[in-house]
């Protein structure tokens, strides 16, 4: 065994882990709920096999009905508007917010809502097909990515049921 290239390996392993570390991206992604009780070296991995993207102001990120792309979009920073096919507003969506969850998971189906940059909107996005290639070539990152889809899905699904929750109290006439 060549200790030189074991110690040259260490030595890219510690520069590459600083790079992630002093990155003002990767902060703002550490400290968004879904991560930020994530173990450093998870994180590090997970926003690592993320790209970052760039919104301006009205710019149209997808519209409803269109083919996916693929792509599940993380706000880091600035805001979107979801509307439906119709063109009613749906809801507005900030830091720390996923959408493009369901088409990614789903390549099949179509986008279901248009998404349209409010303000300057700065995303991570994770690519179903890089996805897919970490699978196959990198399964402890893979598990990791796994682990952090579950908890989006675990999220959304929170959230339905307390909406559902909600209408139906309201439907029954109780303060909700």
């Amino acid at each position: 065994m060549n200790l030189s290239h074991v110690s040259q390996a260490s030595s890219k392993s510690i520069l590459y882990n600083a790079l992630i570390q002093s990155n003002s991206q990767f902060h703002a992604f550490k400290s968004l709920p879904i991560v930020k009780d994530m173990k450093q070296d998870h994180a590090m991995m997970l926003f690592s096999s993320m790209k970052e993207e760039r919104f301006h102001i009205h710019d149209t990120i997808y519209s409803a009905a269109t083919e996916t792309s693929g792509k599940m979009y993380l706000i880091l920073d600035g805001h979107v508007n979801v509307a439906d096919a119709s063109g009613h507003h749906y809801g507005r969506l900030g830091s720390g917010s996923v959408f493009g969850l369901f088409s990614f998971l789903d390549d099949k189906r179509t986008h279901s809502a248009t998404v349209q940059a409010e303000s300057q909107v700065t995303v991570l996005t994770l690519e179903r097909s890089y996805f897919n290639l970490i699978g196959l070539e990198d399964p402890k990152l893979a598990q990791h990515l796994m682990q952090f889809m579950f908890r989006l899905l675990s999220e959304q699904a929170l959230k339905m049921e307390t909406e559902y929750a909600n209408i139906h109290q309201y439907a029954l006439g109780r303060k909700v």
